[in-house]
């Protein structure tokens, strides 16, 4: 999909426009005009033949070129009027267009509805179509704001996509107090035709964007949302602001979007697996836009720190900070609390030079003798003989170092209020730079439609066929030979929670007490029995060892993710099931391991048995085999899995096809 004249059209046309100032259209109109473009505006509007002092068309049909494909409409009229608007533009060839207009599936059963013609008629006609419910589009190194949102002009090398139009106002506002613009704004709105993973493949081939930054509330294609990230960001870093990460936040999200949000766990493994940023809240998006613009091309950043202050206190609580992130703290130089400009200079100047590649973070607090504003001029003039290294500032206080701080940032060292944000944002570009180290592109894989059924011997089967260590199962007969003590299970459609049925039988010493357990239950049991589909299995029963829950289930958007939990008498410590997405090799298996909260018992705590972690490391490999080689298993358990020092066993499966 091109999206060059998309972005970079001939001329634009407002479907819309009105002589109110008030109204929307009129309002797009306005920031077209007031931007700068330097291409043809039409305003549409059968009314008027003048809006905003421009020649006005009565319809798209009456703009006068013979040739209209290269030309933006953006349409601000209501919502049952679009889709013939679209239709419009499909007659004409004018395929890049922007849905203003509300109305849609954020409203309800009708707004759903009139959507998925807009999508329909838009995959049909092969329509560029931004929205609906969005603010628009702004590209400043265009001059072109094809939006109702205010920005400044001039253009930059940011790059900022968001699915809520008010948190995009609301950054745009910020960026003017800091004076500085954006390259492109994106209002994703409803993302009905284009969505992130259009705008991702656009913008990693713009040269002009050195970082994209992503507010978003879901993820269309995850997966392939998984594999532009990793293709982007070791040249271009990927900073994403996920909201809906709580199960309340969730909820609010699939209100507002009328889109499901996928769950937090996958996205954050999704995310942290292809070299994205993830941030958590608006502040550490402003504090990395404040360093990507201001820095630019810095160079790799380490977790190194190094502090330079005038205050012993506050060095003390910044070195609490540095800890508290798991960053390392290679220095601290404090200059007492009468340091002069010139000390600051000086000082600042040696650690660059015999610091390496660490990370500099200049600390000050207004006393008597400081000076704040001569200060920041020689952190500048230090700053620019070192210009690849990331010099971060904080002077703390307000009126005494206001200009101060102002002139940092004008001058491309990213002034911060308190140390604690400028400590946290070196942890999350330090945590980007360990990752881009081992990244490999996530390729998305396309897998033939599988036959699993949900037949517990096929289920059996199929684990073998993946090379799982499994418990020998075989369905229950007079004749069956089995090794004891025993285990007999009802398996099968009516005995999916075999516990709450008495359907296991434990403890069976011999083949007598094996053939009374299997006629007492079926004598109890006989009219589910009938059913073919449900039958009696015998198995060894398993001595000790540790009990592992493993499985996966498939997220709509990111595919298959590995569940990992404890079974047995530690389920009630570690309630929690560890997730990663299935695409797992023996490294990343190891590394997902060592994040188990209950590790330590693998490993032999407190003098406990050691077990074998590469075998575990092996299993989840062939999982994530599984998962991805049969995208018709849409949930599939292990449970429990028993660990041991001689070997590890699967002794119950189940599957929702």
């Amino acid at each position: 999909m091109d999206l060059k004249n998309f972005f970079n059209p001939s001329g634009v046309a407002v479907v819309g426009a009105s002589s109110d100032k008030t109204k929307v259209g009129r309002q797009v109109l306005d920031s077209i005009i007031k931007n700068g473009y330097t291409g043809k505006i039409y305003p549409i509007n059968r009314d008027n033949k003048m809006v905003a002092g421009l020649p006005a068309c009565a319809s798209l049909e009456m703009i006068p070129l013979k040739n209209k494909t290269t030309i933006l409409v953006v349409i601000v009229i209501p919502a049952p009027f679009v889709l013939a608007e679209l239709e419009k533009c499909a007659r004409l060839g004018m395929k890049n267009i922007i849905v203003i207009s509300a109305g849609f599936k954020e409203t309800g059963d009708e707004g759903a509805a009139r959507e998925a013609d807009l999508k329909a008629l838009a995959l049909k006609h092969k329509l560029n179509i931004l929205g609906p419910n969005c603010l628009g589009f702004i590209n400043n190194n265009k001059k072109l704001n094809a939006s109702f949102a205010d920005s400044g002009t001039g253009g930059g090398q940011i790059a900022f996509l968001s699915q809520s139009g008010a948190i995009g106002s609301a950054v745009l506002d910020w960026l003017r107090n800091k004076d500085f613009n954006l390259g492109y704004f994106i209002s994703l709105g409803n993302k009905a035709a284009l969505d992130e993973n259009d705008f991702l493949t656009y913008l990693a081939t713009d040269k002009k964007t050195s970082a994209i930054f992503m507010y978003l509330e879901d993820i269309k294609d995850g997966q392939k949302f998984m594999s532009l990230v990793s293709k982007i960001s070791p040249k271009k870093p990927i900073v994403v602001l996920k909201s809906g990460m709580s199960e309340r936040g969730g909820q609010m999200a699939k209100s507002h979007t009328g889109a499901m949000a996928g769950g937090a766990a996958a996205i954050k493994a999704g995310l942290e697996r292809a070299g994205a940023i993830m941030i958590e809240n608006l502040e550490e998006l402003f504090d990395l836009m404040l360093i990507f613009q201001a820095r630019g091309a810095f160079g790799p950043v380490t977790g190194d720190l190094r502090i330079l202050t005038n205050a012993g206190g506050i060095a003390v609580l910044s070195a609490d900070e540095i800890s508290r992130q798991k960053l390392n703290l290679k220095d601290s130089l404090d200059i007492l609390g009468d340091a002069s400009a010139l000390k600051y200079e000086e000082a600042l100047d040696k650690i660059l030079k015999t610091s390496g590649n660490d990370n500099i973070l200049v600390l000050l607090t207004p006393q008597t003798t400081t000076e704040p504003l001569l200060t920041a001029q020689s952190i500048i003039k230090v700053d620019k003989k070192y210009s690849k290294r990331l010099v971060l500032a904080s002077f703390l206080g307000e009126v005494a170092v206001a200009k101060a701080k102002d002139f940092l940032t004008d001058n491309n060292v990213p002034a911060f209020n308190y140390p604690e944000r400028a400590i946290r944002a070196v942890k999350r570009l330090a945590d980007r730079q360990s990752v881009l180290k081992t990244l490999k592109p996530f390729l998305k894989k396309e897998f033939p439609s599988g036959k699993a059924k949900s037949d517990y011997l096929y289920l059996f089967n199929l684990l073998n066929k993946y090379k799982f260590p499994a418990v020998k199962t075989l369905k229950y007969s007079s004749s069956v030979s089995v090794s004891y003590p025993a285990v007999l299970k009802a398996v099968g459609p009516d005995f999916l929670h075999k516990t709450d049925k008495g359907a296991i039988m434990l403890n069976l010493e011999n083949r007598q007490a094996v053939d009374k357990a299997a006629v007492n239950f079926s004598k109890n049991n006989k009219k589910i029995l009938s059913n073919p589909d449900n039958y009696l299995v015998v198995q060894p029963q398993v001595k000790g060892g540790l009990e592992i829950i493993l499985g996966f289930k498939r997220d709509a958007s990111f595919g298959p993710l590995i569940l990992v939990g404890i079974g047995g008498i530690y389920a009630e410590i570690f309630k929690e099931f560890r997730t990663v997405i299935a695409d797992l090799n023996t490294a990343r298996a190891l590394e997902f391991i060592k994040s188990l909260p209950f590790y330590p018992i693998l490993t032999g705590a407190r003098g406990g048995k050691k077990y074998n972690i590469k075998q575990l490391a092996d299993i989840l490999v062939a999982l994530s085999r599984l998962a991805n080689e049969h995208p018709e298993i849409k949930e599939f358990d292990i449970n429990p899995l028993f660990l041991r020092v001689e070997g590890a066993l699967a002794g119950d499966v189940r599957a929702i096809i």
